[in-house]
């Protein structure tokens, strides 16, 4: 169904929108009689608008909704007056690399038609042919691009809705930081997101680069945005100390380097501004830890003295985090961060081992995660500094596994502390997880396997024939009523023994090389 026809539809129907002034056009209705459509050329201009609004939620994504004016300012004259009256339609700003002057100038268009709406704002300048072995000041897209691109937007920087930016070196990111500084307004502001997409710099031993622009800068100069609420940070470090991040919901620290990382006091005073956070996402390494061992470079404070022992800081309790995604390259890291944190309302969890960050180093399988699952293990904790679970497993109703590493006897007991398990995922894991679920704990009273409350089972990239008999030992169970695998090498026999067993196939490969064919 084309635009226009999906507009001619919903224009005889009754939109919750605009329902008042459906009301005044087609009159109250009695009777359950319906009223005849209404001719679209008969519908007021108001109520036209609200319907472009309206149908503008059905783009599948920013590209498909920033076409959707063109496509509607096309039909007729009025149509396209009222198109470009709607200052809704036009709030969407796409500029990808390579840039172009049509790019740009409809992006000026864009920005001119919008009026006074808030601003949707997508910056991706990533280079699918970027060679990242060579030095970042040859990337075709420069600091200057960055530039002349923010001197267009910062003029409408109180329009600001959603911010995100995607480089694949770090020169874009500072000339932003830099420029943002001068912002007087970013009252509208309720998303960002800045990526430096280079997974590298998170590895163990890599240090920032370059290093004559290392120098944190203050985002937004050290000013909070007031209604800013959702901010991820892939590869980007701020002025940590002078962090405007307050009143956050949602925070997402994804692949900092070793020696640009807040420090633990640093980082508690993010998370004590953000006391409504709902959502935490640390990806490679979170804030600095006193004492932990790391190949990068130790602050002064994190090498303390020779004759006085680290300090360590206060635990910080997020009592309204409900979801937390961890992943790290270290697990003597990961158990001294978790011992730092307590997450009292917790609901969902990832855990995911980091692997495969250092392209010159070869890659393990999956890493070694024992020690952080009996960190979390409630009966693992045996000495009192300890005894603290910082994620009561038992409040768990969904879970996220992804190259975890540990034996049979580890899993079962951290599966049996999941009581209110609903939905687990298992990504590129060993058969020793899945083993742990289909049969009772060793010495536990219970005849039934762990995670009994489990509905839903996601596995991916793992051995078919593993999730086969666990679903035949787990068939007296009625409470698994969907378990599903996904994975690119799946031969016809095994495809049809999940099939038989109930299991779903996701992006069936062989089914539809199959449909293909015929």
């Amino acid at each position: 169904m084309t635009t226009a026809e999906i507009i001619e539809k919903l224009a005889s129907e009754v939109l919750p929108p605009t329902a008042m002034n459906a009301r005044r056009l087609f009159g109250s209705f009695s009777l359950g009689i319906l009223p005849k459509p209404v001719p679209l050329s008969l519908l007021p201009n108001e109520l036209l608008s609200e319907i472009f609004l309206f149908t503008k939620q059905y783009a599948k994504d920013r590209a498909d909704a920033i076409s959707m004016p063109i496509v509607v300012s096309q039909v007729s004259t009025r149509w396209r007056n009222v198109a470009i009256s709607t200052g809704g339609l036009w709030n969407i700003i796409i500029i990808t690399f390579p840039t172009s002057r049509q790019q740009l100038s409809r992006a000026i268009t864009w920005l001119k038609r919008s009026r006074s709406s808030p601003l949707d704002i997508f910056l991706d300048f990533r280079d699918p042919s970027w060679d990242w072995d060579v030095a970042e000041y040859l990337h075709t897209f420069r600091w200057q691009d960055m530039e002349a691109i923010l001197r267009l937007l910062m003029t409408h920087a109180d329009r600001w809705k959603r911010f995100e930016l995607l480089t694949d070196t770090w020169a874009p990111i500072f000339t932003f930081l830099c420029y943002t500084r001068r912002a007087k307004s970013l009252h509208t502001l309720e998303s960002l997101s800045l990526h430096r997409c280079n997974a590298f710099f998170a590895s163990k031993g890599a240090l920032f680069a370059p290093i004559e622009m290392k120098q944190p800068v203050p985002l937004f100069g050290g000013r909070v945005a007031e209604n800013l609420r959702r901010v991820t940070l892939t590869g980007v470090h701020v002025d940590w100390a002078a962090s405007p991040l307050r009143n956050l919901t949602k925070l997402k620290l994804r692949y900092l380097a070793s020696d640009v990382r807040p420090s633990m006091d640093e980082f508690t005073t993010i998370m004590t501004g953000c006391r409504h956070l709902r959502h935490l996402t640390i990806i490679g390494r979170g804030p600095r830890i006193d004492g932990t061992r790391d190949t990068g470079t130790l602050s002064p404070t994190e090498a303390g003295t020779d004759n006085a022992s680290p300090k360590l800081p206060s635990v910080i309790e997020l009592p309204h985090v409900t979801e937390f995604v961890f992943g790290f390259i270290d697990t003597e890291y990961a158990v001294r961060l978790l011992a730092r944190l307590s997450f009292p309302t917790i609901r969902r969890l990832t855990l995911e081992g980091l692997v495969g960050l250092n392209p010159l180093v070869p890659v393990p399988h999956d890493l070694e995660a024992t020690p952080v699952l009996k960190r979390l293990i409630t009966h693992d904790t045996p000495s009192k500094e300890t005894s603290r679970s910082p994620i009561p497993l038992c409040r768990i109703s969904s879970l996220n596994l992804i190259s975890i590493k540990a034996d049979t006897s580890t899993f079962s007991r951290f599966f049996d502390d999941l009581h209110e398990l609903k939905y687990l995922g298992l990504h590129r894991m060993k058969d020793d997880a899945i083993n742990a679920l289909a049969q009772p704990v060793f010495g536990s009273s219970s005849s039934l396997p762990p995670c009994a409350t489990l509905t839903t089972l996601e596995c991916h990239d793992m051995n078919p024939m593993t999730l086969l008999d666990f679903m035949i030992a787990r068939s007296k169970l009625p409470q698994l009523a969907h378990a599903s695998f996904r994975s690119d090498e799946l031969c016809a026999e095994n495809r049809n023994k999940l099939l038989d067993a109930g299991i779903e196939i996701l992006h069936d490969f062989a089914e539809n090389a199959t449909e293909h064919e015929n």
